[in-house]
């Protein structure tokens, strides 16, 4: 399938959203949703993985083609930041991990964009 470029910069905005709000969601509501939804802790780490695998995959492959620097440079100041603004959400707590689970997750994206461009 092919994406306009508006439609990808869209689906990035849509993507980029969901990290925001999901970041910076209070910890008392994430738990709640999670116990309500009877949904694992750990589903949050994967969501976070997902979202900057698919930040980094649709960064880098048509018809944006950001240049591999571009994509992990982004990837590592927006892991950064969301999690540095933690500092200020209510019941939630920053962590080294969760950037390094930001990274993985744009590292595959990179790599899946990579290796479907040959």
């Amino acid at each position: 399938m092919k994406l306009s470029r508006l439609a990808a910069w869209l689906l990035l905005a849509v993507l980029l959203a969901l990290l925001v709000f999901g970041t910076q969601m209070p910890g008392a509501w994430k738990d709640e949703t999670l116990r309500v939804a009877h949904l694992p802790w750990w589903l949050t780490k994967v969501a976070h993985f997902g979202l900057f695998a698919g930040m980094a995959g649709l960064a880098s492959a048509a018809p944006l083609h950001w240049r591999v620097p571009a994509v992990l440079g982004t990837a590592l100041a927006l892991g950064l930041t969301t999690e540095g603004l933690q500092f200020w959400a209510s019941n939630r707590t920053p962590t080294w991990h969760d950037v390094g689970i930001d990274m993985a997750g744009a590292l595959l994206g990179l790599g899946l964009a990579r290796w479907k461009l040959r």
